[in-house]
């Protein structure tokens, strides 16, 4: 992987590297000493961040300093232990407002050292021998100093962006010295603080190896995360010059400038190139890595693949979450050709007839969904399935995504948590690796269940058609072996045949080929039998009892009771309630076959009830 980002950093786009130039959110103001070391203020000005709209050539030049004179992080800043100042240069000091004399975390009552106090230190740490200041410049540097510690209040106090400032936001005092001198200390700086520690460097032909520093923490004060049995002290070494590539990776990637997850392509760079400049090809909004790819595809007119993906969580911390190969990337769901040449379509029927509203009055069926690529099934299906809580698709704010990020128990139901910790590596996996292996019936089959069974509870209905749409349209592209009792016009016979025996004294289903029409039956039965309830708030909830049934007999006396709790609002000359009522209670059911029978049964409660038919109910 280092060696991957290494290479992909020396092709990096040029549009990254001017994005990556962005001011810190606060008060930028450079100073400059005349010959006779009196100060000047020679611009100030306040960067609001995301709301500041066009960035003025002054702060366009403060952020070039500004990226010269940061630190690598807290700990290898020249403020320690405090990590108060940010700045890791002689020509500039950077800290936050919260930070200053009478800010959050210094009140004026505080006796902890405050930044005027520590600046003799940090001065005295950029006068190291190996930075290489020569005399002039280190008078130069304590005449800032001085400066800082005589006049930074007096300064503050008569610019009026100070008083507006946030806890959060910078104060950043930059010298009017030349970006090179910026740029030649953050080279010798960033050389000794490449490394996790310089205990382990060693200098092979001319070049020094260290641990690296990426995403990685070093272990020797933490007794309990070290290796107590291990032969070794470190797994391995890097370069110097990799380990300034990966600095700049890091910058690049905590800035959020590269698409997620980023493809890297091994023997065409120009494509990870154009995959960056689609991603950034607005400012306002960043391109998907579904449009990435679709345009990728489109500007090649062939399969794309042989590259590396990349995914890094950019939430509160920002973390290297995932890196694999891509030999091929399958984007289309189906190889096989229609009648028309055209990729062959996954399509969700709508076996449920499940309908939605057009106006606050009228409604109308749902219609079958499309899918053709892996993101139309992100989309569509993951959505649905996760409640949108995995994958989630917004008009205005653009696509989220949970896949590796960190989620709380606390905002999701408990089955709904249980399964997006369990499948949103596979479905990532499935989508973006192309791996169709971790997607099978099986763990199709859990995610659409359980699912259901937990929207039982909340009495989601059309959640649970929905649901149960996709199961039975597209279970049939998960099982190795072709179930073909779950597939859309299975659910259609279902309602012929059914009517059929209902209608007709001399047909029966008491074969044991018959147990999904049993079940559907089951299914439909129920569904009228618990509508005669008189309570005002009916739930669906009420078939769940049915569903935990495993064995004939408790099944059987969970139908039995139900009739007899509301038989007397049923016609002894309900013919076909009658006849669908004995052939459920008179069907063979083996041992274990309810539980594999549970999503046609599901599927009979949640259709349209064949007893509220016109036709049914004009003869009945």
């Amino acid at each position: 992987m280092i060696k991957e980002l290494t290479q992909f950093i020396y092709t990096v786009p040029e549009i990254i590297k001017e994005r990556a130039l962005e001011p810190k959110a606060g008060l930028h103001i450079l100073i400059k000493f005349d010959e006779e070391g009196n100060a000047h203020i020679l611009g100030s000005e306040r960067y609001l961040g995301k709301k500041h709209g066009e960035t003025s050539q002054f702060l366009k030049e403060c952020a070039k300093k500004q990226e010269s004179a940061w630190m690598i992080d807290t700990n290898k800043c020249f403020d320690l232990p405090a990590k108060g100042i940010h700045s890791a240069s002689p020509f500039c000091v950077a800290f936050k407002r919260e930070s200053w004399i009478g800010g959050e975390k210094y009140p004026k009552d505080s006796t902890k050292p405050n930044i005027k106090e520590r600046l003799e230190g940090y001065f005295s740490k950029t006068f190291d021998i190996k930075f290489k200041l020569d005399d002039l410049e280190k008078q130069k540097a304590v005449q800032f100093k001085n400066f800082l510690q005589n006049q930074l209040d007096e300064i503050l106090n008569k610019l009026p962006a100070y008083e507006e400032l946030d806890a959060s936001n910078y104060i950043i005092f930059y010298k009017d010295e030349p970006i090179e001198k910026y740029i030649n200390f953050k080279e010798l700086y960033i050389a000794d603080g490449l490394f996790n520690t310089s205990e382990f460097n060693i200098e092979v032909e001319d070049q020094i190896l260290g641990t690296s520093n990426f995403y990685n923490g070093f272990n020797s004060k933490k007794p309990f995360l070290t290796h107590q049995t291990a032969a070794f002290d470190i797994t391995g070494r890097i370069s110097a010059q990799e380990a300034k590539a990966l600095t700049e990776f890091q910058l690049y990637a905590n800035k959020r400038l590269l698409p997620n997850p980023l493809p890297i392509f091994i023997d065409e760079p120009e494509l990870t190139e154009k995959a960056i400049q689609y991603f950034h090809r607005t400012e306002n909004q960043k391109l998907s890595h579904r449009d990435i790819i679709r345009e990728l595809l489109f500007k090649k007119q062939k399969d794309i693949g042989n590259y590396y993906l990349l995914y890094i969580t950019t939430g509160k911390k920002v973390e290297l979450k995932d890196f694999e190969y891509i030999s091929k990337f399958q984007y289309l769901l189906s190889n096989v050709k229609d009648e028309d040449g055209n990729p062959k379509r996954w399509i969700i029927e709508n076996v449920t007839e499940n309908e939605k509203y057009i106006n606050k009055k009228e409604q109308e069926l749902v219609k079958a969904i499309y899918l053709t690529d892996v993101f139309d099934f992100e989309r569509e299906v993951i959505g649905r399935l996760f409640d949108y809580k995995l994958v989630n698709y917004d008009e205005e704010k653009g696509a989220t995504f949970k896949y590796f990020e960190e989620i709380e128990s606390k905002w999701y139901r408990p089955t709904m948590f249980s399964l997006m910790l369990k499948y949103r590596k596979p479905v990532y996996d499935f989508i973006y690796k192309s791996m169709r292996s971790s997607l099978g019936w099986q763990q199709f089959t859990d995610i659409c269940m359980a699912g259901i069974m937990d929207d039982l509870k909340e009495n989601k209905a059309n959640t649970i058609r929905s649901k149960l749409n996709i199961y039975f349209s597209l279970c049939q592209y998960f099982a190795n072996n072709l179930n073909q009792s779950i597939m859309p016009n299975k659910i259609e016979e279902y309602k012929i045949r059914l009517l059929e025996v209902l209608e007709n004294d001399d047909l029966h289903y008491h074969h044991e080929n018959d147990a999904e029409l049993f079940a559907f039956g089951a299914g439909q039965l129920i569904y009228f039998l618990l509508d005669q309830s008189e309570t005002n708030e009916k739930t669906h909830a009420l078939l769940e009892p049915f569903l935990q049934k495993t064995t004939a007999k408790p099944f059987q006396d969970a139908i039995i009771n139900t009739f007899n709790k509301y038989k007397h609002k049923l016609s002894l000359r309900r013919k076909k309630l009658n006849k669908l009522l004995s052939e459920t209670l008179g069907f063979p059911i083996k041992e274990g076959q309810l539980t594999e029978l549970r999503a046609t049964l599901l599927v009979g409660y949640f259709c349209p009830n064949i007893f509220y038919t016109k036709k049914t109910e004009s003869q009945n």
